[in-house]
């Protein structure tokens, strides 16, 4: 005999909720006295997953099912779990049997105490918080997977609920009109099925003073010129305020600026000059700004005056406009022209010399001091510079070191003028092809040559040495055929031609040549299709032979030598078969009668084309194949038979069965009624059984772990535990008594002989 589950198979319901923990605990048992050997695994799991540990086991052959820590169960995936196990005893078959897990879906969304007392007292905010500051966040919790979903009822609140339950205050911030009001918002909770949670939150906004003066800019700087004259507006400056603003200078106490204190003008008191009074230069002025009502509320802006020397003229140069014409190979560096200018207020010694950044193209010239260089490769091969007729165009920017500066501009034309720096280049393409059957000036190939001056690729063509079978275009580069071509006779012509540009230099009688060594391959034309032998193949294969076994391979050849592709295009039904290069090979058959019933006999047109050759021309071969059906002597391979197999036609016997199925009720009130006769029987069997009479004395039945006993007792078996059952009186000698500590049955026990009998 094997292992016996004491109570498996069954079913234990879990909730979708816990993370870890015992599941489920079962008890195996062996017919052995000592279940020591005893093996039990954990051999399956469906569907598949690593949530349940393989069991533990606790002694005495019971063992407990627990899931693994951070466990998420989710009964909307799935409601089952299906454990297997098997149980092995020493030298016995093992037994395998299951538990039956289901998972309950339980509530998600818990609606605590904190959450629905919000509105016991408001949430008090100050009226200046910064925008976008969170100032509620819903704390509720969801068991299992998926999102809350947060709204608020009441839509005439300024603040926002986002998608997380946080409550935050309005991108814009709260205005000075909201101070001291109380908002209530009825903020909803739903979990997606059903459930919601609605709480009623108050907010008060606190009333803040504010400092409402403020300058719109931080700084200010100005400049001015010497010797304007007294009261004359140097700059202003404006703050913004609830009520009358008030101006006034803090810093420093100078008696040669004012302010008006109403518009905030700032004005010179004297005449300012220089030369008297050299300090006045550079002056810093701490302008304050506050509201006549409430003097705290102020603020103050810097004011940067500087006061200027006068400087009216700039310097004068010569020459005082640069005009020239240079080649374009020009070396970079080269200098062009060195400027002459004078200035009486620097003496020369403090002039700058830059190019202003607006040259045609950027960039083309510098200024090394006072000399104009050539700054970059100057380049005439470009549409650009054609249109605008090889020009460069900059400005030179002379500026003195006065007070304000004066800058004198002189303008530069230079002119490039073309020069032919490249030969021509050939095409990167040595080799062309053309059919023999080409007619008398048909297209064959373009030279295509390149050259990189301008104007560009102006190339001259010819075919170098006589030539009576192709000519070229003169200043296109085609080539075309001149006389008749014959791949028998030959199969290639090397051709030389040569290229030499035009119009590329001032000088229009400079050119520079290139030949280019090309060679035009004769192709030879496809004029006949494919041919196989023989054209009808006849093939008879099990439908149950191996489908990567050739069934046929087509025997075809191509007098131009051509590559040759292979397609079924007729009689492939349910595509069954397909082609690999040449051969034959077959997929899955299916002879089921109630779906899909392949044919018994295919006729398979497979078409044969030379795909490589241009025109392309196919024939057609037929490929006839028979298809047994059944396996009685099944081959591995597939099988050639050349022999005609007669096909039989089956029989089909139809066999009716009939069953009786009762109704759920019955089955019910069956089983509750086989329960009450089992119970009526048991009472009653106990009753002429197992009661004592009433002269009987009660003697102990029980004793402490090694005290010999000798009594008559009445004793039991349990079921399955021994072959047979013990008489109801027998006389033995027990050492004690114990329990077991799955059941709680007790049973006497003699340490001699290991018997054990139940009570």
């Amino acid at each position: 005999s094997a292992a016996e589950f004491d109570d498996l198979p069954r079913t234990v319901e879990v909730d979708e909720n816990i993370t870890s923990g015992v599941v489920a605990s079962f008890t195996v048992n062996c017919t052995t006295p000592s279940s020591s050997g005893l093996n039990v695994t954990l051999v399956n799991i469906s569907p598949t997953t690593t949530f349940f540990n393989s069991p533990n086991a606790l002694g005495n052959g019971t063992f407990q099912v627990t899931l693994r820590p951070g466990t998420d169960l989710n009964a909307r995936e799935v409601n089952q779990y299906i454990l297997t196990f098997t149980a092995q005893c020493p030298e016995e078959v093992p037994v395998t049997s299951q538990l039956y897990i289901q998972v309950k879906k339980v509530d998600r969304l818990e609606c605590d105490n904190t959450f629905l007392n919000t509105a016991a007292s408001p949430l008090l905010i100050p009226e200046n918080v910064a925008p976008g500051t969170v100032i509620y966040t819903v704390t509720l919790k969801r068991k299992g997977r998926g999102n809350l979903m947060f709204s608020l009822e009441n839509g005439s609140v300024p603040f926002i609920l986002n998608g997380i339950g946080e409550v935050l205050v309005p991108a814009t911030g709260l205005t000075h009109t909201q101070a001291g009001k109380l908002f209530q918002m009825n903020i909803v909770v739903n979990d997606g099925d059903g459930r919601s949670c609605h709480s009623l939150l108050m907010v008060q906004v606190q009333p803040v003073y504010h400092n409402t003066v403020n300058f719109t800019e931080s700084s200010k700087a100005v400049s001015v010129f010497e010797n304007i004259g007294p009261l004359q507006t140097i700059t202003y400056v404006h703050a913004h305020g609830e009520g009358r603003v008030i101006y006034e200078i803090i810093s420093p106490s100078t008696v040669f600026f004012t302010i008006n204190s109403v518009t905030g003008d700032i004005k010179n008191t004297y005449n300012i000059d220089l030369d008297r009074n050299p300090e006045l230069a550079q002056t810093l002025l701490l302008v304050r700004a506050y509201n006549m009502l409430h003097p705290t509320d102020s603020a103050t802006i810097t004011v940067n005056i500087t006061v200027q020397h006068q400087n009216l003229q700039g310097p004068m140069c010569s020459p005082a406009i640069y005009v020239a014409e240079i080649p374009e190979d020009s070396p970079t560096g080269m200098s062009l022209t060195t400027l002459s200018c004078v200035d009486k207020d620097s003496n020369n010694r403090t002039l700058q010399y830059q190019m202003e950044n607006s040259q045609i193209p950027p960039n083309s010239f510098r200024m090394e001091f006072n000399m104009l260089q050539v700054n970059t490769t100057l380049d005439c091969d470009s549409a650009v510079m054609a249109s605008l007729g090889f020009q460069y165009r900059a400005i030179i920017l002379v500026t003195d070191s006065g007070s304000p500066q004066q800058t004198t501009r002189i303008p530069v034309i230079v002119t490039v003028s073309r020069v032919n720096e490249y030969k021509p280049e050939c095409s990167r393409q040595f080799s062309f092809s053309v059919p023999e059957n080409a007619a008398f000036g048909d297209f064959v190939a373009n030279v295509n040559g390149t050259d990189r001056d301008y104007p560009f690729n102006n190339i001259e063509y010819s075919i170098l040495g006589a030539q009576n079978i192709f000519y070229i275009g003169r200043h296109s580069g085609n080539l075309y055929v001149l006389g008749p071509l014959d791949y028998e006779k030959r199969k290639s012509y090397p051709l030389t031609i040569s290229l030499k540009d035009l119009d590329n230099d001032v000088n229009s009688q400079f050119q520079r040549e290139k030949s280019c060594n090309i060679t035009i391959n004769v192709q030879n034309v496809n004029d006949k299709a494919p041919v196989c032998k023989p054209e009808i193949e006849t093939r008879t294969i099990y439908s149950t032979s191996a489908s990567d076994t050739s069934i046929v391979m087509l025997q075809c050849s191509d007098e131009e030598g051509s590559q040759l592709t292979y397609t079924i295009v007729g009689g492939n039904i349910n595509g069954r078969f397909r082609m690999q290069g040449s051969q034959l090979f077959h997929n899955t058959f299916s002879y089921n009668r109630d779906g899909i019933f392949d044919p018994l006999n295919y006729e398979l047109l497979v078409e044969v084309t030379d795909s490589l050759s241009t025109p392309s021309f196919s024939t057609t071969a037929i490929i006839i194949v028979h298809v047994i059906p059944w396996t009685t002597t099944v081959p591995t391979i597939a099988t050639v038979i050349t022999t005609t197999m007669v096909s039989k036609k089956p029989n089909i016997l139809h066999r009716t069965e009939e069953y009786w199925a009762p109704d759920p009720w019955f089955v019910v009130v069956l089983t509750f009624t086989g329960i009450l006769l089992l119970s009526a029987l048991g009472l009653l069997f106990w009753h002429f059984c197992c009661r004592k009479t009433p002269t009987e004395i009660s003697q102990p039945l029980l004793k402490n772990r090694g005290e010999r006993m000798e009594r008559n007792y009445i004793v039991t078996e349990e079921p399955n535990k021994d072959k047979g059952k013990v008489s109801a009186e027998e006389h033995h000698h027990f050492d004690g008594s114990a329990q077991d500590p799955v059941t709680g049955q007790y049973y006497l026990y003699d340490s001699s002989s290991g018997a054990r009998r139940w009570i």
